[in-house]
């Protein structure tokens, strides 16, 4: 799956409007393979590209062409069959740094405000070597310029965490034929990636806690990463957070499945986290304040008499797991387009968590749920 030329005209629009208004005269977007942390997918969301290694950066200019520049290769190869960017160039003897660093001296920046994304996912290096080669007006941290604009999800991208969606309850069902007695983690992983690498899950992030339901639960009852040879024992009971990847766009889906009659506080913690989803969900559609959902999350536990995580765990999803994470703190409400992913967690004792998430879209008038897996504590 890929987008359409139309959807990066439509970003790269948006984005020059974003630069004028800031007076920003040229954009520099760097790019760590865009994989974790919330800036880290700014390089993809402009340019259409997803390097598995290594480090890229985008120079966007506010009139004229883009320039994408790698450090090997194939990853130029690759650049040119998948990214919106037409010119893209690799030096092999010459830094990524150092190739954005010429050509910006070419193009010229003196006098020239020069907007940056991101410095907080910048290696050190590469802010020492603007500042000893470049001289620009000012740099300006453009990071939430474009991070921004993510949050909204366009038709296009939508289709796209749908479609990551569908592998994620793909992987799960087919876990819930596959349980038995003798099957290690391992293989409980290696028959998730089965499902969802060929439905086009170019990445897939998968946490694992595989323990006894013995005596209030093996400690410690929570993920492993990586997985291990640990084999499935009747009375067990694996908890499974699973996260396709397709296009950059990212879901997460996490259930709990029992090998055998679960024990009395499992069926009870997962109630309680469920019952914590559809408090959720009464406070989740547009307009609604951000806030209220890790409120609504939280009092469930909280009149439970169970500990209350700091931030509730709800965030936006799409270019990472946690392209937003709402926290009490939060300000925003929810607008039409975007991805929430509501992942009700709790401590069962210090060593041991209990989880549950899957994710919505907001609607004009509600929500829409993206995952379709059964919301039951599934048993074998």
């Amino acid at each position: 799956m890929n987008f359409t030329e139309k959807e990066g005209v439509r970003r790269h629009k948006k984005l020059r409007e974003n630069m004028a208004e800031a007076n920003i005269d040229v954009l520099v977007v760097y790019g760590n393979n865009g994989r974790m942390g919330i800036y880290s997918g700014n390089l993809a969301y402009v340019s259409n590209f997803i390097s598995f290694s290594g480090q890229q950066a985008l120079v966007f200019p506010l009139e004229g062409e883009p320039v994408l520049f790698v450090g090997v290769e194939n990853q130029r190869i690759e650049a040119i069959r998948k990214s919106w960017i037409k010119d893209t160039r690799c030096e092999a003897m010459t830094s990524v740094t150092m190739q954005v660093c010429d050509y910006l001296n070419e193009i010229g920046v003196e006098g020239k405000r020069v907007g940056v994304s991101s410095f907080s996912i910048m290696p050190v290096s590469w802010y020492e070597q603007f500042q000893q080669n470049l001289s620009p007006q000012e740099w300006v941290d453009a990071s939430e310029m474009v991070w921004k604009e993510r949050l909204i999800q366009s038709d296009e991208e939508i289709a796209m965490s749908k479609h990551s969606a569908k592998l994620g309850d793909a992987a799960w069902n087919r876990i819930r034929e596959c349980a038995q007695e003798g099957i290690s983690e391992l293989e409980i992983r290696a028959e998730m990636d089965a499902v969802m690498l060929p439905g086009a899950g170019t990445e897939n992030f998968n946490m694992m806690g595989l323990g006894s339901m013995a005596n209030g639960g093996e400690a410690p009852w929570g993920y492993v990463i990586p997985q291990t040879d640990r084999k499935m024992e009747k009375g067990d009971a694996v908890l499974l957070e699973i996260s396709p990847r397709v296009n950059g766009y990212w879901n997460q889906l996490v259930r709990v499945l029992c090998l055998g009659q679960p024990e009395s506080w499992l069926t009870e913690a997962y109630d309680l986290v469920r019952r914590a989803r559809d408090a959720t969900l009464e406070v989740l559609g547009p307009d609604k304040p951000m806030i209220g959902l890790v409120d609504a999350m939280n009092k469930v536990f909280a009149d439970s008499g169970r500990e209350v995580w700091p931030y509730g765990l709800v965030h936006l999803t799409g270019l990472d797991l946690t392209d937003y994470m709402i926290t009490p703190k939060s300000t925003g409400t929810l607008k039409p387009n975007q991805i929430v992913t509501v992942h009700p967690m709790y401590q069962l004792s210090p060593n041991r968590q209990i989880f549950w998430g899957e994710s919505y879209v907001i609607t004009e008038d509600g929500f829409e749920p993206i995952n379709t897996s059964s919301d039951k504590l599934e048993v074998k």
